[in-house]
């Protein structure tokens, strides 16, 4: 008797054990991947104090990705930075010629990593865009004088695109 218990129990177990592996469904993660692209250029503004206005421009080329392949993130870091004087940056603007365009604000920390949030599910490829908008508060003192301008510069910024080519 105990030991015809002893098999109905592991039979029963192994009944549950398949009947939980149909029942159980499984995820399935379609392929994604990401590429960080750099630039070895600089965004550079120089501005006369009370003057706003917006930095030079650094492009960054998308070619090699699938042809079918579409942003799930976009992130830019805004690299190194130089200045002199007090300099107050507003925002990053990032563009891309399949028509997006975007201003991020940033309170303009060096390095600092930004999140899109108008590029997902656009054609990753392409050419990408990046300036900055910058206030100009005062000019730095130099040999005992303050200058009128102030100049900021932040080198070698990059894009980081998180892309999915099976949705």
């Amino acid at each position: 008797m105990k030991r015809n218990r002893k098999i109905l129990c592991g039979l029963l177990a192994l009944v549950l054990v398949v009947a939980m592996s149909f029942v159980t469904s499984t995820n399935v993660y379609a392929a994604s991947s990401s590429n960080t692209y750099k630039s070895s250029g600089k965004m550079s503004v120089v501005l006369s104090v009370g003057q706003t206005g917006d930095s030079s421009s650094v492009t960054i080329n998308v070619r090699n990705l699938p042809e079918n392949a579409i942003i799930t993130k976009l992130e830019v870091n805004t690299g190194s930075l130089t200045y002199q004087g007090g300099v107050l940056t507003n925002y990053l603007t990032i563009s891309s010629s399949n028509g997006r365009s975007e201003q991020i604000p940033w309170n303009g920390a060096a390095n600092k990593t930004l999140t899109t949030s108008r590029f997902l599910a656009s054609q990753a490829n392409g050419t990408y865009t990046i300036s900055f908008n910058a206030t100009c508060l005062s000019g730095p003192i130099v040999g005992g004088s303050q200058l009128n301008i102030g100049t900021k510069t932040y080198s070698n910024p990059y894009i980081v695109i998180y892309w999915d080519d099976s949705l």
